[in-house]
């Protein structure tokens, strides 16, 4: 039986790290580096516009941040930042096994994060018959 990953990442961090699209960019860089990952492309990131209007309001309107996708010859990686929140989700998919300690370390250095909530999905293939 085959085994990959899937971990999504809720976490905080420094806010002026969130909001700087060139340092998401180099993260999301270096993550599939440091993860032994063949990226199929250039890493696609918006930075969308801060708007201290949207803050809080409800039905939930994007105040803000960086979202951006790799898509990975296994998968993808994909981040969305909310600066003004201090906050980051964080998707890792990969049909291959990978160590999500080594995304926590790359997050804390890349972002300064703090209270992360690590949700790990195992994901295992059938043999082939």
């Amino acid at each position: 039986m085959r085994h990959g990953r899937h971990i999504k990442i809720l976490g905080r961090g420094m806010s002026p790290l969130l909001a700087d699209i060139d340092r998401v960019r180099s993260f999301v860089a270096d993550l599939v580096v440091e993860l032994g990952m063949r990226p199929l492309g250039e890493p696609i990131l918006h930075d969308v516009v801060l708007d201290l209007a949207k803050l809080d309001v409800l039905p939930f309107s994007d105040e803000g941040g960086v979202t951006g996708t790799v898509v990975l010859s296994t998968s993808h990686i994909a981040i969305h930042t909310w600066p003004l929140r201090h906050f980051f989700v964080l998707d890792v998919f990969s049909c291959r096994d990978f160590d999500p300690e080594t995304v926590e370390r790359c997050l804390s250095s890349a972002f300064g994060t703090f209270a992360l909530k690590v949700v790990n999905v195992d994901v295992d293939y059938p043999a082939d018959d």
